[in-house]
């Protein structure tokens, strides 16, 4: 998941400082509702800590009240390799990740991980990709499987 539209009001505020817009405040939580109809339940969300990552999940959590939540520096900015590295780390007791990053290693990593060419993911964009694996340390194009992709403006 990208995170939701940030605001760009305060030219004080550092990249990594931008908080959410209203749009953003609005569209977090409708894509929330959209993953959990769609059946997408995730048991750890890697995030990267800034600001606007922060209050996108801060929004998505009401409705996944059962997941934990790992920071990380390195997901801010992070390319698409950094990213996989990620989740290739995850723990093989956790089934479900989600990740809340930023472009352009998001869309990146959606093309490296299953070939999905997306231009780029909108913010608050989500995609569920499947592997078929038993450890995330062989996650792989070839064991791919994109179940969806969606983004604000379809609902």
């Amino acid at each position: 998941m990208r995170h939701a539209k940030s605001s760009w009001d305060n030219q004080l505020h550092s990249d990594y400082e931008r908080p959410l817009n209203e749009r953003g405040k609005t569209d977090a939580p409708n894509m929330a509702s959209q993953m959990i109809k769609k059946g997408f339940l995730p048991e750890l969300m890697l995030v990267s800590d800034s600001v606007r990552t922060r209050e996108t999940r801060e929004l998505i959590m009401p409705f996944l009240p059962a997941i934990s939540t790992q920071f990380s520096a390195t997901l801010y900015m992070a390319s698409a390799q950094t990213i996989i590295d990620h989740i290739k780390n995850t723990d093989n007791l956790i089934d479900t990740v989600l990740v809340l990053a930023h472009n352009p290693g998001i869309t990146e990593a959606f093309y490296d991980l299953a070939h999905v060419s997306i231009d780029n993911v909108p913010t608050a964009g989500v995609g569920c990709i499947t592997f078929e694996v038993d450890s995330f340390k062989n996650i792989a194009p070839h064991n791919a499987r994109l179940e969806y992709f969606i983004y604000p403006k379809m609902y």
